[in-house]
């Protein structure tokens, strides 16, 4: 792939990229992202006030996650024209709209609607974040500010949850969505104030141009290995908490705790990740694959042991987060390194590795395999994630001289 770039000065100073802009994108990032975990400790209460089944309130839930992964792509397609900040500060309207009409839904249908609205916003707001970290950022740094954006995400992922449950236990479910859409108005003023309005996308871009880019061999195996890598670890992380109550031993209030460990595990990965991507993304990418894949197995082997089960578990989320900046790099490289259209289908690719990763799991439950085995199952799907990653940069590095087709241009 060529190392020519896009010029453009006024964006960014040499040397390094402006914290205060990545800090608000990532700040943007976690507001939006922390609706999708918002309501997992609040269905029951959601199902009592509008007379609805358990079952039937676990669809704002599923149905959030296959907007994502469905819709995100096609809102990205058509938007390739309008400007990154303009977009971003769009899509946090719209965002912040869907919440409010979730806080004031008087149905499950409208509520179900305006969680949809909501979802159709994230993966192009993620996508269009991660472009205008890389086109802020000079060589050499350019992981690591996708690892400011995934960290947003990261942290959804670590305190969403426990804070939607916090302020929907204390002062109702609705008023989780009122947070989420403060949240959401902090985040658009921060892009307002501190994203600077000459960021913008590379020229020419077009639908057609992108929807081009995502044919590209390297772009493909870089899905792949998205999707399956993420499988490979959601096998077992679909069924952590009873695989920690029932094979390991752990109580309800010890298996909170592990979650939360595993979460500042993936937090801390993300931002290794990022830093160690900058240095060698072809290595980070198999260094961390590996490292996942032995401590998915290492899971496999000690989910009887207590004292050991800890050290697997944030050992596995600090290499599921350490792959999100790579495998983000990895796609934006391959893609041409502008194309919002390649991030949002790797965000796809993610939610679509966590769906096939939990029916994966759920299938061997119920031929027999013991929860402890998911660990090995996992572990085999990622290892073969490693070798396709190994064979393929190998391959396009020795076709570019040496230059991996994963670098990030301007």
């Amino acid at each position: 792939m060529s190392s020519t770039t896009v010029q453009n000065p006024s964006v960014v100073a040499p040397g390094r990229a402006p914290v205060a802009a990545l800090a608000a994108l990532a700040l943007s990032v976690f507001a939006l992202c922390s609706a999708e975990f918002a309501l997992v400790g609040l269905l029951l209460d959601v199902s009592r006030d509008l007379r609805v089944s358990v079952a039937d309130a676990g669809q704002l839930l599923s149905a959030y996650a296959v907007t994502v992964a469905v819709g995100g792509p096609a809102v990205t397609a058509l938007t390739t024209r309008v400007g990154p900040k303009r977009l971003a500060l769009g899509l946090l309207a719209v965002f912040a709209a869907a919440n409010v009409l979730g806080a004031l839904a008087p149905s499950f249908p409208l509520l179900l609607a305006a969680r949809t609205l909501g979802a159709l916003t994230h993966s192009t707001f993620a996508a269009i974040c991660v472009v205008m970290a890389v086109r802020l950022s000079p060589p050499g740094r350019r992981a690591s500010a996708i690892a400011w954006v995934s960290g947003g995400l990261g942290l959804a992922t670590v305190l969403g949850g426990p804070i939607g449950t916090a302020n929907g236990q204390q002062w109702g479910w609705r008023a989780t969505f009122w947070c989420v859409t403060g949240a959401a108005v902090v985040g658009f003023l921060a892009v307002l104030a501190l994203v600077p309005g000459s960021v913008t996308r590379e020229t020419g871009v077009s639908a057609r141009g992108e929807a081009g880019a995502l044919k590209r061999p390297g772009v493909l195996c870089a899905l792949t290995v998205t999707a399956v890598s993420q499988a490979g670890w959601f096998l077992l992380y679909a069924f952590v908490a009873p695989l920690l109550r029932e094979a390991s031993g752990f109580g309800p209030a010890a298996t909170t705790v592990l979650l939360f460990l595993f979460g500042l595990g993936g937090f801390a990965g993300n931002a290794a990740g990022g830093r160690l991507a900058d240095r060698g993304l072809r290595g980070t990418l198999i260094a961390m694959l590996t490292l996942l894949a032995a401590a998915l197995a290492l899971t496999g082997a000690v989910a009887h042991v207590r004292p050991a089960v800890p050290v697997a578990l944030v050992l596995i989320g600090f290499a599921s987060g350490a792959l999100v900046p790579p495998l983000q790099a990895w796609v934006l490289g391959a893609a041409g390194g502008g194309s919002a259209l390649a991030v949002a289908a790797n965000t796809s690719a993610f939610n679509l590795g966590n769906a096939a990763g939990s029916w994966g799991g759920s299938r061997l439950l119920d031929a027999g395999v013991d929860i402890g085995a998911l660990g090995w199952a996992g572990a085999a799907v990622v290892a073969g994630a490693a070798v396709v990653t190994a064979v393929a940069l190998r391959r396009r590095a020795g076709a570019a001289g040496g230059r991996v087709e994963a670098e990030v241009p301007r």
